[in-house]
C-alpha cells in the first residue's frame, strides 16, 4: 500500500486511501447526494430564477457547498441569472472566481505598482554599488 496515498477526510477527519477525491467514501457520497438534490432543485423551471439563498432554504444545502459546485463548475451559473456567490473583497454577486472584475483589475494594479517599486529599488541598489561584487584589484586598477 502506497502510504502517500493515505490521507484525512477533509470533513469528518477520518482516515481513508485517497483514489480521487479529499473526502472519505461517506462524505464522498454525501456531497453526490447534496448536489443532486441541488440539480434536481434547478432543473425544475420554475426555480430557474432562484438566488443562493433560496436554493439553500430549498435544499437545506450550506451556501458554502453551493459555491463549491459553482466554482468547480458542476453547476453552470451563468444557466441561473439569479444564481451567483459574493465577491472576497466586496460582496458583489459574480458568478465564477474569488473577486469580481474591478476588484480584480484593482489588485492587479495593486500588484503591477508593487512589482515595479521592487525592480526600480533593485536597480538603484545595482547603480549604486558598481564595483562592490568586482574586489580590490579590479578597483585599484581602475584609479
Amino acid at each position: 500500500m502506497d502510504s502517500n496515498r493515505l490521507k484525512n477526510c477533509a470533513i469528518c477527519g477520518r482516515l481513508f486511501l485517497q483514489v480521487h477525491t479529499d473526502h472519505c467514501l461517506d462524505c464522498y457520497k454525501k456531497i453526490e447526494d447534496e448536489f443532486e438534490l441541488v440539480n434536481d432543485f434547478l432543473k425544475v423551471e420554475d426555480n430557474r430564477l432562484a438566488t443562493l439563498a433560496e436554493v439553500k432554504k430549498a435544499t437545506n444545502v450550506s451556501a458554502k457547498r453551493l459555491i463549491e459546485f459553482i466554482r468547480d463548475g458542476r453547476i453552470f451559473a451563468g444557466d441561473f441569472p439569479n444564481l451567483g456567490y459574493p465577491c472576497n473583497r466586496c460582496g458583489k454577486l459574480i458568478k465564477r472566481q474569488v473577486l469580481c472584475n474591478s476588484c480584480f483589475d484593482e489588485f492587479a494594479t495593486d500588484v503591477n505598482r508593487v512589482l515595479k517599486s521592487e525592480q526600480l529599488a533593485d536597480s538603484m541598489v545595482k547603480k549604486s554599488e558598481p564595483h562592490k561584487n568586482r574586489g580590490y584589484w579590479h578597483i585599484k586598477k581602475s584609479k
